[in-house]
C-alpha cells in the first residue's frame, strides 16, 4: 500500500503510541463511571452477570428466572469476572462496562498496529484516533453488552486473514503460515462465544469476496479449514455441551430461530428499516472520520488492484451488504467494517489527497464533507438541547459542554480547511473535551431519563425497612432490577397491589399512571390501605413515551 517498507516506516513510536492511547483513553473513559445502568440491553446484560455471581451459575443465563438465550456466554463471563473484582454483586453499572471499553481500547490499538504496517506509521496514528473517536465507539464503550468485544476479536482475526490472503509467506502479528491460521480459527471461535455466527459471517464474506474476486481458492487452503474448525469448537463446545445438558436445546432454538433467523426476515423489536439505513447512519455514527467517507471510497475504487485494498474492500462490502438486506437494523450492525473503513479513511488523509483535486471527485468529496459539518454542528448543539428539553433548564455545564461543541465546530471547520494529520490532532483533542463534558456531565444529570435511579432515594427513604421488595406497575424497564435489586417485581396494577397485600411482606410499589386504575381497583378488592410517598416523572426512552410515577407503601 505505500512504497516505503522501512522498518521505521512501520513502526509507531512511543509518542505515538502514547498519543493514540491517551486520544483513546480520553475519547472512550468519560461517562463510564457517571452515567446509569441504560435500558434495554445493558441492563439485561449486567443483571444476568451479576445473577450468576448470585447464584454461582456460570452455564445457565437468566434474568431473574427468564432465560437469556439469545447470545452465547462470552460477556457475561467477563462481565461477571470484572464485577468480582470490584464488589461482586454489590458491584457498580462501571464494573459491567469494563469489558466493553477494554475491547474497544484494544482494536483502537490493533487498528493502529494493522495501518501502520499497512500504510506507515502516521497512517496509523491517524486510523487510531478516527477508530477512537468514532461516535459508535464512545457508545459502545460505555454500555454493557457485546459488540465493543465482538469488534476486538473480528479484527484480530481478520488481521491474520489479511496476513493469510496477501503475504502467506511474511510473520506478522500472530507469525506466518500455519500460527496465523491458528490464530484466525482461535479469534473466530473466541467472536462465535461472544456474539454467535456474527464473526462467521463477517470473515465467511471476506474469504467468498477476496476468493472470488482473486479468481483463487487457495486462501482456504491456507486457513487448514478442518484442523482450524477444531480450535473454534475446541473453544466453543465445552460451554454449548454444558448449556444443553442444563436446559436441553432451549438454548439453540432460542439463538438461531429467534435472536439470528428471526432478525433477517422482519424488523425484531421495532427495529426494522428500509436499505440505505446504514448508508446514512454511518455519516453520524462513524463521525467525526465520516467528513472523509467520499475521499475513501475513491481511494478504495482507483487503488482496488493493490492486494491491501482489495482486502479492506472484500471486509466491508460484503458485510454492510448483508446488513442492508436484512430486516432488522441498528447503528452498531456494521461496527465491525469500521477498522477496515478507518484504515481507508487514514490512508486517504495521509498520502491520497490529490485523488479528489478536480472534477466530480472533488465535488462528491466537498458534499460529504459539508454533511459532516452538519452533523458536527447538530451534536454540538445536542447537550444544551437535549438538557432545556427533557429538564426546561439550562445548566451550566450543558452551557459549557455546548460551547466546547462550537469549539469542534471551528476545528473541523479548520481541518477540512486543509486536510492532515496535524489539524486532525487538535481536532480530536477538541472532540475529547466535548466528550468528557457531555457523557460524565451532561448526560448523567439529565434526570427525566434515568427513572429507575431515581426512585431509589424514595424506596429508601420511605419503604420503613433496609431491604424492601419493589414492585412494579407499567414501568417494568430491566433497570429496575438492576438498580433495586433481583427480587424487584415486574408486574400490573392488580399484581403491585396483591404484593402490597402479601402479609410480613416488607414491600413498595411503583405504579405509573397507566396502571393506577388497575391498581386502585386491585387495592379494593384485597381491603389494603396505603398512602403515596413520592412521585417521579419522566421519560421511558425504551418506549419514546413520557410517565408519572407515584410510589405507595402498604399503611401499617
Amino acid at each position: 500500500m505505500t512504497e516505503d517498507r522501512s522498518l521505521s516506516a512501520r513502526t509507531l513510536s512511543a509518542r505515538q503510541w502514547l498519543l493514540v492511547l491517551l486520544v483513546g483513553c480520553a475519547a472512550l473513559l468519560p461517562g463510564l463511571f457517571q452515567i446509569p445502568a441504560m435500558d434495554r440491553d445493558e441492563a439485561r446484560y449486567a443483571q444476568a452477570s451479576r445473577q450468576m455471581i448470585e447464584t454461582g451459575d456460570f452455564v445457565d443465563i437468566r434474568f431473574q428466572e427468564v432465560p437469556r438465550h439469545v447470545k452465547p456466554i462470552g460477556t457475561y463471563w467477563l462481565q461477571a469476572a470484572s464485577a468480582s473484582v470490584f464488589g461482586g454483586a454489590d458491584a457498580p453499572i462501571a464494573a459491567y462496562r469494563l469489558p466493553s471499553v477494554a475491547g474497544t481500547i484494544v482494536a483502537v490499538v490493533l487498528t493502529a498496529w494493522f495501518t501502520t504496517k499497512l500504510a506507515g506509521a502516521p497512517a496509523g496514528v491517524a486510523a487510531g484516533l478516527l477508530l477512537a473517536l468514532a461516535l459508535v465507539s464512545g457508545v459502545e464503550a460505555r454500555t454493557a453488552k457485546t459488540d465493543a468485544l465482538l469488534l476486538a476479536s473480528i479484527l484480530a482475526a481478520q488481521i491474520a486473514l489479511h496476513r493469510l490472503a496477501t503475504r502467506p509467506d511474511d510473520p506478522g502479528l500472530f507469525g506466518g503460515g500455519w500460527r496465523s491460521a491458528a490464530a484466525f480459527w482461535l479469534f473466530h471461535g473466541i467472536g462465535v462465544l461472544i456474539k454467535g455466527p456474527i464473526v462467521t459471517l463477517v470473515c465467511g464474506t471476506t474469504i467468498l469476496a477476496w476468493s472470488i474476486w482473486t479468481r483463487d481458492a487457495t486462501l482456504l487452503r491456507r486457513l487448514r479449514v478442518l484442523p482450524g474448525l477444531l480450535i473454534t469448537v475446541a473453544v466453543v463446545a465445552p460451554w454449548v455441551v454444558a448449556i444443553t445438558l442444563k436446559v436441553g436445546p432451549a438454548f439453540l432454538e432460542e439463538a438461531i430461530g429467534h435472536a439470528l433467523l428471526g432478525k433477517v426476515a422482519q424488523g425484531d423489536d421495532a427495529h426494522g428499516a428500509p436499505p440505505g439505513y446504514h448508508t446514512i447512519a454511518f455519516l453520524i455514527a462513524f463521525w467525526p472520520g465520516a467528513v472523509l467517507a467520499a475521499g475513501a471510497a475513491i481511494l478504495a475504487w482507483v487503488r482496488r488492484n493493490d492486494p491491501d485494498i482489495r482486502f479492506l474492500i472484500c471486509w466491508i462490502v460484503p458485510t454492510i451488504l448483508v446488513f442492508e438486506l436484512v430486516a432488522t437494523k441498528l447503528p452498531h450492525y456494521t461496527y465491525p467494517t469500521y477498522p477496515a473503513i478507518a484504515v481507508l479513511t487514514a490512508v486517504f488523509l495521509t498520502s491520497a489527497l490529490d485523488l479528489v483535486a478536480e472534477g466530480r471527485r472533488r465535488i462528491a468529496h466537498r458534499v460529504v464533507m459539508g454533511l459532516g459539518l452538519l452533523v458536527t454542528l447538530v451534536l454540538a448543539a445536542v447537550p444544551l438541547g437535549a438538557t432545556l428539553h427533557l429538564t426546561g433548564e439550562v445548566s451550566l455545564v450543558a452551557a459549557i459542554a455546548t460551547a466546547a461543541g462550537l469549539a469542534v465546530v471551528a476545528q473541523m471547520v479548520h481541518f477540512l480547511r486543509a486536510l492532515s494529520l496535524e489539524r486532525l490532532i487538535p481536532l480530536a483533542i477538541s472532540i475529547c473535551v466535548f466528550y468528557a463534558l457531555t457523557f460524565a456531565g451532561v448526560a448523567p444529570r439529565l434526570d427525566p431519563l434515568w427513572i429507575s435511579r431515581a426512585l431509589e432515594p424514595v424506596v429508601v427513604a420511605e419503604a420503613g425497612c433496609p431491604d424492601p421488595i419493589v414492585v412494579t406497575a407499567g414501568f417494568s424497564e430491566p433497570s429496575m432490577v438492576f438498580v433495586h435489586g433481583t427480587a424487584t417485581r415486574l408486574s400490573d396494577g392488580a399484581g403491585a397491589a396483591r404484593t402490597l397485600a402479601e402479609p410480613g411482606l416488607c414491600s413498595v410499589a411503583v405504579v405509573e399512571r397507566r396502571q393506577q386504575e388497575r391498581f386502585d381497583a386491585g387495592l379494593g378488592e384485597l381491603g389494603v390501605e396505603v398512602e403515596p410517598v413520592g412521585t417521579v416523572s419522566g421519560l421511558n426512552y425504551s418506549r419514546g413515551r413520557d410517565i408519572a410515577i407515584t410510589i405507595y407503601r402498604r399503611v401499617q
